[in-house]
């Protein structure tokens, strides 16, 4: 038995599903759900209609982090949530695969909490990196949670390694072969490390069909290994906090945690943050001792600018790091810089499907060669955001250095109004005391003053001329 599996859902392996259906066959895609819609991604329409021709729906979290080096807190609501975003999607999700096949006792664990019947790794079985390890997964597998593979298919991989890892099983006596596979290449495209070419898959879907006559099968994951499909389980959401890390002290994870466009790479930066950024141009962000205070912050250098921006932002996860936010409620956020570009905040949401998207930005800050406070208060967060990420930009050539970032809810207007207003009539309140006590004052020194003799009978008493509103 094969089964063709796909990581994170892009636009591009809709030409994988065609050419499988062509020949009557169904793949396993795994759904990043936060990226579903988004740029390269595919959309709910596409999903709908691959598990109408027979395709397999399986969970990839939905922010695909690597589940090893984040909480399990935070890996929890991924595993749980990703699967619950699915279901009330109306898909049918039994399978899951760990984002860059990280994998651990906890992290299985959790996979099984949340509902799963089984989850595959990427390796384990005779590959590249496993030059001894076995050629086959067993049905039932060894660890249903750990189901193995011979590694990522690679732009290198070729039409014959594909056909060779089958025939081998096939020489061995059989077995399950789950394959891995993420980006379809386009001829003329530009195809990355994780990819195979439309052209390659082709041949090997059509040689795979001619092997039906031998013996060998392709079917999904749920179809080798059946179960049932379990009720969805909710996780709570994270509580409020502010800025995680907000001086860059603790450093972050080592490793990349997704080679994908659209999840920004972590690599190198400080716990809870990621690098950002769009258009043309060239960003380096370096963490260096540098800081307003403690011994880090963050440098950003822009070259080579031609459109967009960069920025440094909170990782865009479920709460872990991303700042929890009610509907309505404005936020406070602040930040020291300085450096030679003109900055502003820049503000990112996500939604309850956990994609993210760019909300707003703050208005400008002057570049400063000392150490500037950036504050602003944020509009009302709008209905069905549950979720922040905020960083200062850099959009020309230049550098910029960050620190002490700052969070909190913003007090209501009406609060604020009532306080002026309250403090207003106390002001009015003290004025007016003071003038009853200078005419108090006023009425004790005051001497008698005698009465005007009364004007004589018959005269008219003279009155004050009215000054002409023409008069100079």
């Amino acid at each position: 038995m094969v089964t063709l599996t796909f990581d994170d859902g892009t636009a591009d392996q809709l030409a994988a599903a065609r050419i499988l259906h062509r020949y009557g066959m169904a793949g396993t895609f795994f759904i990043i759900t936060g990226a579903v819609g988004a740029r390269h991604y595919m959309t709910r329409a596409d999903l709908r209609q691959l598990a109408a021709n027979g395709d397999e729906i399986g969970g990839h979290t939905v922010s695909h982090l690597d589940l090893v080096n984040t909480t399990l807190a935070e890996a929890r609501r991924q595993v749980c949530a990703g699967r619950d975003i699915l279901t009330r999607w109306s898909f049918r999700v039994t399978s899951f695969a760990y984002p860059d096949g990280a994998a651990s006792r906890a992290v299985a664990a959790i996979v099984a909490e949340c509902g799963f019947d089984a989850a595959r790794i990427a390796g384990g079985l005779a590959g590249p990196d496993c030059p001894g390890c076995a050629v086959a997964e067993s049905v039932p597998p060894e660890d249903r949670y750990a189901v193995r593979s011979p590694g990522q298919v690679e732009s290198g991989t070729t039409l014959a390694d594909l056909e060779r890892s089958v025939l081998t099983v096939q020489r061995r006596g059989g077995g399950w072969l789950p394959l891995v596979f993420h980006h379809v290449c386009r001829a003329g495209g530009n195809c990355g490390q994780l990819s195979v070419s439309e052209a390659t898959f082709g041949a090997f879907v059509q040689w795979l069909a001619r092997q039906r006559a031998h013996g060998v099968a392709v079917e999904t994951m749920r179809q080798v290994l059946g179960g049932p499909v379990r009720p969805a389980v909710a996780v709570p959401v994270a509580r409020p906090h502010g800025v995680v890390n907000p001086s860059m002290e603790t450093a972050g994870p080592s490793a990349v945690t997704n080679p994908s466009d659209e999840t920004p790479d972590r690599s190198g930066a400080p716990s809870c943050w990621m690098e950002g950024g769009y258009g043309q141009n060239t960003a380096r962000w370096q963490r260096i001792r540098q800081a307003r205070g403690g011994r880090w912050a963050e440098r950003l250098t822009v070259t080579g600018y031609r459109t967009g921006g960069a920025e440094f932002l909170q990782l865009f996860d479920l709460g872990e790091c991303a700042l929890p936010v009610r509907p309505g409620r404005s936020y406070e956020l602040s930040a020291w810089y300085r450096g030679t570009v003109t900055t502003q905040f820049s503000l990112y949401y996500r939604n309850s499907a956990g994609h993210w998207r760019y909300w707003t930005s703050s208005p400008y800050f002057s570049p400063s060669g000392q150490w500037a406070k950036a504050d602003w208060r944020t509009p009302p967060v709008p209905a069905g955001i549950s979720g922040l990420s905020f960083g200062l930009s850099a959009f020309t050539n230049g550098t910029l250095i960050t620190d002490d970032y700052g969070f909190a809810p913003a007090p209501p207007r009406t609060a604020q109004v009532t306080a002026a207003r309250v403090a207003l009539v106390v002001v009015l309140l003290a004025i007016a005391a003071a003038a009853v006590r200078r005419r108090i004052r006023r009425r004790r020194t005051a001497r008698p003053v005698p009465a005007a003799p009364a004007a004589p009978a018959g005269v008219q008493p003279r009155e004050r001329p009215a000054r002409s509103s023409s008069s100079r």
